[in-house]
Parts: C-alpha cells; structure tokens; sequence
C-alpha cells in the first residue's frame, strides 16, 4: 500500500458496534483508523445527527422519520447497547479528543448549510473535516457556506468524463465512486485530474488488497481488521 492511503471506519467501526454511534467511532478509533465516515440529517430543532437513513426504522424500529423529533429524542432513541443517534457536534469533539478525522456525508435537506454554519462558528476546530454527497446541491452548499472544507463527490456509475467535470465545477479535492469495478486506468484518470481517490468500503480482504494496489488514496470497511494487515504491510 501507498503511504498515502488512508483508513477509514465506514460509520465508524460498525461491524463492532451499532453504526454511526459514538461507540463505533471511539472502537474506530481505538483500532487504528484514521477517519470515520458518516452521515447527516437535520433534527426536527435543527440539529446535524448522525444516521444514515431519513427514518428509524432499519437502525431503531421505529417509524419516525428523523425530522420529526429533536436531538435529544433522537439521542434517546435505542441503537443497542445502550447507544443513541449523535449529534454531530458530539462525534467532532471525539475526535478532536482522539485525533481522527470525519468524512461527513451529507444526506438531508440543508445539510450542507448546516455543516458550514458549524465550521464557522467553531464547531470543527481542531478537526480534519471532509464534506461530500451523492447529491450535488448539497456540495455545492457547503462550498458557499465554508469553502475552506474539503469537499468530496460521491458517484455511482462509471462515467470519467462526467466524474472530472462535476468534481471540477464543486472544486472537490476527492472523488467517491460507490461502484465496481474499479480498477487501476479509472483511478489514474482521476489522479490526473488532481483528484484524490476514495474506494467503495469493503468488508473483504482480498478486494481491499486490489483497491491499494490500483492506487486508491483511501480505504473504508466496517471491519477494522480488514485495513490493519495492509496498513501495517
């Protein structure tokens, strides 16, 4: 592997814990990684929380979608063992704690707003932040709202040309693909672009083991155990 590959805890270390809980990303952190990856939805008060989806349904049994209920309910809400829904700001103060740094994915409305007012008002300080999505506007947000934040953007079909165009008209420091195969000529196209490159997460040794060798910048799993053999290589 590159030095400068990564490690990174797709919602943290989410194979030892409940996902985006402040337990996976101190477990993230605790085994070696780098950074942690994780999403956001604004609370019903405004508040940046860390789920992955817009309702509780998969992760809490619940119906509520999670606009609907504050911060503080969310936090009551049972993840497992004995975890609730962050916010934000709490899982920043980790790692601010715990050196690591935070690939935040911006999935609800505003998102991107919300995470530049954060940044402005000193909420990340201290803290490697990345901001990307899947959906454009929200990057195109957060470059408004706090242009100094890397900004990422994730895709989900191979197509290089669009990937360089839109990465260009955002100004993103990385692209994301979320897709297979994704091997070595993709990878240095996007290298040639100034970009730095993000591998889907992977749960499998041997694929993560392809990705470092095609290039790839940075590595996700759920499972921190698949990164340390080539980290340590």
């Amino acid at each position: 592997m590159k030095a400068r590959s990564r490690t990174v805890g797709h919602r943290g270390a989410s194979a030892l814990a409940p996902e985006n809980t402040l337990l996976a990303f101190r477990l993230a952190a605790e085994h070696g990684l780098q950074l942690v990856e994780l999403d956001v939805y604004l609370s019903r008060d405004g508040e940046l929380v860390v789920i992955h989806d817009e309702d509780l349904r998969r992760v809490g049994g619940r119906p509520e979608r999670v606009d609907s209920l504050t911060a503080n309910e969310l936090a009551r809400v049972d993840l497992g063992r004995g975890e609730g829904v962050p916010r934000l700001v709490d899982v920043l103060e980790l790692a601010r704690r715990r050196g690591i740094g935070v690939y935040v994915e911006l999935k609800g409305e505003r998102t991107g707003t919300a995470l530049g007012a954060l940044a402005r008002s000193g909420g990340a300080r201290g803290v490697e932040v990345i901001g990307g999505s899947f959906d454009v506007p929200l990057v195109v947000e957060l470059r408004v709202a706090a242009p100094e934040i890397p900004r990422s953007v994730l895709f989900r079909r191979t197509d290089i040309a669009m990937m360089r165009e839109v990465c260009a008209s955002v100004g993103a420091t990385y692209a994301h693909p979320c897709f297979r195969p994704l091997g070595r000529a993709l990878v240095d196209e996007l290298h040639a672009a100034g970009l730095i490159v993000m591998a889907p997460h992977t749960n499998d040794m041997a694929e993560a083991r392809a990705f470092a060798e095609a290039g790839i910048d940075v590595l996700a799993t759920d499972d921190p155990a698949v990164l340390m053999p080539l980290v340590a290589r």
